[in-house]
């Protein structure tokens, strides 16, 4: 039971951070990239599929809080906006799709959860070197409650198979990346940058 409250705990924390980066897209503080939300929204709807196929239950909940936020910052950006595709976006995309052909041709969700997490990491991977560079970019409330929602997660992890563990392993582990650069810029590489 006590996994159950765990998952659904670290789901409802990890949504936390979205009503305030939709406040700052409404007040136009943050501009979201239009191609990048859009991906993101449907790489993220894919994982939850494929790791609730894999047989996750109780750490379902940060997968789906993610494709609900993706999604409502995804629509947002059609007004408040910018950006066209760049070749980042092209990557994630295409790992998206081979995730997905490959779930279906294989009839392997596992396979499919683990292309997609390779995938999600090529597109984490901006984020997390542009804070190491800059790390006072980045929302210290919003990544400390990202983080703080993963590692429950973990808590809530019941069968620890790598079909099952190895998500909530790896979003507590990049988050945790990003938190550490920002917390600890002596960590970060210094610029002189602050813009």
């Amino acid at each position: 039971m006590m996994h159950v409250v765990f998952g659904i705990t670290a789901g409802v924390l990890s949504f936390v951070a979205y009503p305030i980066y939709i406040a700052d897209i409404l007040r136009g503080e943050t501009k979201p990239n239009r191609v990048t939300w859009w991906v993101l929204a449907l790489l993220n709807g894919a994982l939850s599929a494929a790791y609730y196929a894999s047989g996750a239950r109780d750490t379902i909940w940060i997968p789906l809080s993610y494709t609900l936020g993706f999604t409502v910052v995804a629509l947002l950006s059609f007004k408040y906006g910018e950006g066209g595709w760049k070749r980042t976006d092209s990557v994630i995309f295409l790992g998206a799709v081979i995730s997905l052909v490959a779930w279906w041709l294989l009839q392997s969700a596992e396979i499919a959860l683990y292309l997609i997490i390779a995938t999600d990491l090529t597109g984490l991977a901006p984020t997390i070197l542009k804070t190491y560079r800059r790390p006072w970019t980045e929302s210290k409330f919003s990544w400390t409650v990202a983080f703080i929602a993963s590692a429950i997660n973990i808590l809530a992890i019941e069968q620890w198979r790598p079909a099952i563990s190895l998500y909530p392993m790896y979003v507590a582990i990049t988050n945790g990346i990003i938190v550490l650069f920002i917390y600890f810029p002596r960590f970060a590489k210094p610029h002189n940058d602050r813009s």
